[in-house]
């Protein structure tokens, strides 16, 4: 499953380290957090994990959410969910080839 790469961690570190360099999309829902990632951004197999106009989803893997729980709670944070936790994480992905972005969107569930 692309959501459980490498490749999406890195991006997810490279967000989290370098909140200046995204775009933030305002929140529409409580449980989610989307963001606009430079397509001049290196990423491993972006034609995998980031499909050109195309949305790809996927549900995390428990043990990539295990791993990566403090990564995940720093987005989980920047979300308006009222619930204290969440069990499932589900990555959103695609390259928005006219706005030159790489599109990420997690979803708390």
């Amino acid at each position: 499953m692309a959501s459980n790469s490498d490749s999406i961690y890195n991006v997810l570190t490279f967000v989290a380290r370098h909140p200046d360099r995204v775009i933030f999309k305002p929140r529409e829902y409580a449980n989610t957090i989307t963001v606009g990632i430079p397509d001049s951004v290196k990423v491993s197999n972006p034609e995998i994990y980031f499909p050109s106009d195309r949305l790809s989803v996927n549900l995390m893997a428990d043990a990539f959410v295990g791993e990566n729980g403090d990564l995940l709670n720093h987005f989980y944070e920047l979300t308006k969910q009222s619930k204290p936790d969440y069990r499932e994480v589900w990555v959103t992905t695609s390259h928005l080839k006219r706005q030159n972005l790489y599109l990420l969107d997690l979803s708390f569930e």
